[in-house]
């Protein structure tokens, strides 16, 4: 939502190896205006259920067992929960809806005998349902009142939303960076949380394979990868030789989508349509309906498979060699280029990865139809894939995963 891949984009340009490419977070969110779930499930204890199959968290129970060690964990992880909804949708049984009026009236009950303390509970709970939204996302506020909804009285339709990428969050891409200095370990090659290239760090949604720092967690990992990249600078002294003439060949391409803009503009009586150049939005569509209809998006109900994977990256080859064609018509239309840039970079990395993933791992994030299953004895493993700068081939490796004693 906020990230453009930037961190994605600048790791992988300096031939950094990164990891967990091929997982991304798909949230449920309330329909249209994603307004978020979690305090109606934490707080409400709210059912979601499917228009005609039920409670599917209950009806499916049973398809967890599918999906062992994880299904059977508590409590479950999100991507399984999203996969026993999405298979009541793909049944024909939606749409999926939070019951809210349920849950507020569950709550509420405990004062039905007294009429003064009940209505004073209400509407402290109706205060809390419309508070959740208008702290966090305003919108879903504006979507009830259009839509009339009081939460106390009507439930509200849930959906699976777009997928994307935080490595800080329910996802974990990012770069592959050094473990702690104190543990001598194989996964340990330099300063702590220092990529595979010298002298670049990683934190936060730039850092992979560490999820669920949230805000906090992003935070303390910063100032961990601050330390270490001082002591880095005092340790190693030297400042670093930079080649001014390379300096002024990457400015003149961070601003080459202005001149071309400008040089073409007037060509066409439209500036929109120009045989000269594309705009950020143009591009930007592009790529999204690549990354939707072939890597397993909304509109293919988050479903893929090797074929589809294959022809999404014939269409990057076209969308990589038009982006060296983008135009902008000012600063701002400049930063929208660039941003959706390192987005195809992103979504690249996460195509191959993909991939070269031959299993199914994550229902719920995506599915490979063509290998529906986990494969533990092949794919129990990290998957990295790192650019090479010099030879701009890519290289696709596995990692050993390294449980921790006593977790």
């Amino acid at each position: 939502p906020f990230n453009t891949g930037s961190s994605a984009y600048f790791t992988l340009k300096a031939g950094a190896e990164m990891t967990c490419q091929e997982v991304r977070f798909i949230p449920v969110r309330f329909k249209d205006a994603y307004g978020p779930v979690g305090a109606w499930f934490l707080l409400f204890k709210s059912r979601a259920i499917s228009s005609g199959g039920g409670e599917y968290m209950v009806v499916r129970k049973e398809e967890l067992n599918n999906w062992a060690p994880y299904g059977l964990a508590k409590p479950i992880p999100a991507n399984l929960r999203n996969y026993l909804g999405m298979l009541d949708v793909d049944a024909g049984l939606g749409p999926l809806y939070m019951e809210t009026d349920e849950a507020i009236n569950k709550i509420a009950d405990a004062y039905k005998d007294d009429a003064k303390g009940y209505k004073r509970k209400m509407k402290e709970l109706e205060a809390e349902a419309w508070e959740d939204f208008l702290d966090m996302t305003i919108s879903q506020a504006h979507l009830w009142a259009g839509l009339n909804i009081k939460p106390e009285e009507k439930h509200s339709e849930i959906a699976a939303c777009e997928p994307y990428f935080i490595g800080s969050h329910s996802g974990a891409s990012g770069a592959w960076v050094s473990g702690p200095e104190d543990m001598d370990t194989p996964y340990k090659w330099g300063y702590n949380n220092m990529c595979t290239v010298d002298a670049l760090f990683a934190a936060g949604d730039a850092s992979g394979a560490s999820s669920h720092k949230f805000s906090s967690g992003s935070h303390a990992e910063g100032r961990i990868v601050g330390k270490a990249a001082i002591k880095y600078i005092v340790e190693k002294g030297a400042e670093p030789n930079v080649d001014a003439a390379k300096v002024d060949e990457i400015r003149a391409k961070i601003l080459a989508p202005l001149d071309r803009y400008q040089e073409f503009c007037n060509e066409t009586t439209d500036p929109a349509i120009n045989p000269n150049y594309l705009l950020w939005r143009q591009f930007m569509d592009r790529l999204q309906k690549i990354m939707d209809e072939y890597a397993g998006g909304v509109t293919a109900a988050f479903k893929t498979s090797k074929a589809n994977l294959e022809r999404g990256m014939e269409l990057f080859v076209y969308l990589r060699e038009d982006s060296e064609k983008l135009g902008a018509e000012d600063i701002y239309s400049l930063e929208r280029v660039w941003e959706n840039i390192h987005r195809m970079w992103q979504g690249e990395a996460h195509i191959r990865t993909m991939l070269f993933r031959d299993e199914t791992r994550w229902p719920g994030y995506y599915f490979r139809s063509d290998t529906p299953k986990m494969d533990d004895e092949n794919w129990l493993c990290f998957v990295n894939c790192r650019w090479d700068p010099a030879s701009g081939e890519w290289e696709m490796s596995k990692k050993d995963i390294w449980n921790i004693p006593g977790v």
